[in-house]
């Protein structure tokens, strides 16, 4: 990997924002199972915990992208 692939690895990466807690939110137990399901996945794709976490910030990105689209509540 080049230095400036590595550079912007970094600059991607560091858009993903720190984690929360989920009893922040309305209904903990469904943001644990979904968050379960979501490592299952990862786990079972055999990325790298970079690769993960790129992925985790593609779908961030994605679902502020749709939010006008989702049911967020």
């Amino acid at each position: 990997m080049t230095e400036k692939e590595k550079i912007n690895k970094q600059k991607y990466l560091s858009k993903f924002p720190e984690p929360m807690e989920p009893k922040m939110f309305k209904n903990e137990q469904q943001i644990k199972t979904s968050g379960e399901k979501l490592v299952k996945l990862i786990k079972k794709e055999g990325l790298t915990y970079e690769d993960a976490y790129a992925s985790l910030q593609y779908a961030y990105n994605k679902i502020r992208y749709e939010s006008n689209f989702l049911k967020l509540n």
